[in-house]
């Protein structure tokens, strides 16, 4: 996972200071006059401790074990700081942040190779602060880094928690803009892990979260300079990150989105879940984390006891950027690029994240990017990758130079096999208004899900953690499960959206679940491709030893997709009561009669259609 986010995510903008240069706003190094006195790189130490000399064609002031700079509880952080060869501070900084389980090596490069990467900033003119986060490698991660550091015994991971790693990335920045190497108007970018850290950042904006949970004014720790993030860049992110694990069918728009995601509590990830909780143990634990107490509860408790909300809310609250209050005049300038095939965390956090500003009156620019780039299912084309690179470098560069950016949502199908190339590209203003009419099922005949339905083997090659995308599956009908079918005519469907499936329930023993699967299948009804995935949670209170029915209207979507199906295929809406290996399966035996269903798959192009079961 982090080999491919070095080679993929991280290649945003080599040309993110060619305007400054072009425009003379960047001058050839001489003596540099700052607010912080006279200086010129490779006489002054950054941090007070890095030694700084010209390397890759850049100056690169590297830090390690013996240089690390205390962050704002005396956590030490192995920081990095690459500076322009030309050019005089204070610089545009900004501040790379790498993968979960990973290091600040993740961002560096010995050349300047196009890629989000600190060579590559630092030659268009960029001072770049790359350091590895609190809990990991050299910042306290190791035993090594530990030795002798008696400041490390506090030094573990707390997730993307708004008042530790989070403001470690704002504290450093700030001793930055004190020592003159640095303007107050920082920009950030993210790949995952980092990402998430990212849209809470954009989100603080002009704040910094104090443990207590207060916030206050993001100023420079020394001098006391207000400061702000002017502009973030997010790849693959989560918003709330007990919706991507968690999901219970909520999609966007909730007033209350975070009780929204929370309410039922949904059905987890768990292969996403290990190896989650694996990348977090390469790092310092001394005490179990948020994520391992949530993943505890959530595979061992059934229903909704106190301890796994108040888990959920803790994840929501500290750990996410849903749950910041939103700053005066919205979020910064952010672009966000989420993968319609990224089965950890899917294009629906990007749109959470998306709806919150306006919500609250924002008018700040926001980009959206789906494709097919980002945590497994995706496949990370090449071509893919470039079209995110030069968009997102646009819409940084812009920002950069105080133009306006391209705003808005644009999208490219996923297609398959692998070798196919993606697209079309479209765009509109809004994710809603891409999709131009759309296609429904309808069954008003009772069908009935059961927990011992499916078949294991399909659930198994459903794993996105471990299985390849493009692996049609045999489309033989599985027992215990409820289907509804229509045909995709002479000339196809453009799947453009989620699934929004609306049907009554009655339902008999405890802790249902419901996974819905969107499959695209072939003339000949022998293979199927899989389209959309995602779960239900029914609000059922567990009732030991009772099996008296229990009948409830549910709504519940899909995870997104861009997907094209082809003439003479026919699209199928299959529910389940399992799959597990992605999915965590029910403890409990239940069953599911569904009635009265109806499922609308927007389009993005095509009259609307109607249908019934077939």
């Amino acid at each position: 996972m982090r080999r491919i986010a070095r080679q993929h995510a991280w290649r945003i903008a080599r040309r993110l200071g060619v305007g400054l240069l072009a425009a003379g706003l960047l001058c050839p190094l001489t003596g540099v006059p700052s607010a912080a006195g006279t200086r010129s790189v490779g006489l002054s130490r950054p941090f007070g401790r890095l030694a700084c000399e010209p390397r890759d064609g850049v100056v690169f002031c590297p830090g390690g074990l013996s240089r690390r700079v205390p962050s704002f509880d005396g956590v030490p952080l192995d920081a990095d700081l690459t500076l322009p060869r030309a050019g005089r501070p204070p610089f545009r900084l900004i501040v790379l942040l790498h993968g979960l389980g990973g290091n600040k090596l993740e961002t560096e490069s010995a050349r300047d190779d196009g890629a989000i990467d600190n060579v590559t900033f630092a030659s268009h003119g960029w001072a770049v602060l790359s350091y590895t986060a609190r809990g990991f490698g050299g910042s306290c991660g190791t035993a090594l880094a530990r030795r002798g550091t008696p400041a490390c015994a506090r030094g573990w991971s707390h997730l993307a928690d708004q008042r530790y790693e989070v403001r470690d990335t704002q504290y450093l920045a700030g001793l930055l803009v004190d020592e003159g190497w640095a303007r107050p108007g920082i920009a950030v970018a993210g790949v995952s892990y980092g990402a998430a850290q990212a849209l809470e950042l954009a989100m603080l904006k002009d704040r910094i979260e104090l443990p207590s949970g207060r916030f206050v004014p993001f100023t420079s720790p020394r001098r006391h300079i207000p400061m702000t993030v002017a502009a973030v860049y997010a790849a693959w992110p989560w918003d709330d990150y007990a919706s991507a694990l968690e999901p219970n069918g909520a999609g966007p728009g909730a007033t209350d989105q975070a009780r929204a995601d929370r309410s039922p509590l949904g059905v987890l990830k768990v292969a996403w879940a290990r190896i989650l909780a694996q990348a977090e143990a390469t790092g310092y634990q001394p005490r179990r984390s948020a994520l391992e107490v949530w993943q505890r509860l959530a595979a061992s408790a059934p229903g909704s006891p106190p301890a796994l909300v108040r888990a959920l809310k803790d994840l929501q609250r500290f750990h996410s950027a849903v749950g910041i209050p939103p700053p005066a005049g919205g979020p910064a300038p952010t672009a966000i690029q989420s993968g319609f095939t990224d089965s950890l965390f899917p294009v629906t956090e990007a749109l959470r994240f998306a709806d919150q500003g306006p919500r609250h009156g924002s008018r700040s620019p926001l980009l959206l990017v789906f494709d097919d780039v980002g945590h497994p299912w995706a496949q990370n084309r090449p071509a893919d990758v470039g079209f995110d690179d030069a968009t997102a470098i646009d819409f940084l560069e812009a920002v950069a130079e105080h133009r306006s950016p391209r705003t808005g949502v644009l999208v490219r199908a996923q297609r398959c096999p692998s070798t196919t190339p993606s697209g079309p590209t479209q765009w509109a203003r809004s994710f809603s208004a891409l999709s131009r009419s759309s296609v429904t099922l309808d069954g008003s005949n009772a069908q009935v899900v059961t927990s011992a339905g499916g078949d294991p083997t399909i659930a198994a090659a459903l794993d996105a953690t471990d299985r390849p995308l493009c692996d049609p599956l045999p489309a033989t009908p599985e027992p215990g499960t409820a289907t509804y079918q229509v045909a995709a005519g002479p000339h196809g469907l453009h799947v453009l959206g989620g699934a929004i499936v609306r049907a009554t329930l009655t339902i008999t023993g405890n802790d249902p679940e419901l996974i819905g699967r969107l499959w695209d299948v072939a003339p000949g009804g022998e293979t199927r491709q899989i389209v959309e995935l995602g779960a239900c949670a029914p609000r059922v209170p567990a009732r030991p030893g009772r099996h008296t029915a229990v009948t409830e209207r549910v709504r519940f979507e899909l995870p997104p997709n861009d997907y094209v199906v082809a003439p003479d295929h026919r699209l199928e809406l299959e529910l389940v009561g399992s799959t597990a290996g992605f999915f965590l399966p029910s403890t409990s035996t239940f069953s599911i009669r569904v009635t009265n269903l109806r499922a609308t798959v927007p389009l993005a192009w095509r009259p609307s259609t109607h249908a019934g079961p077939t």
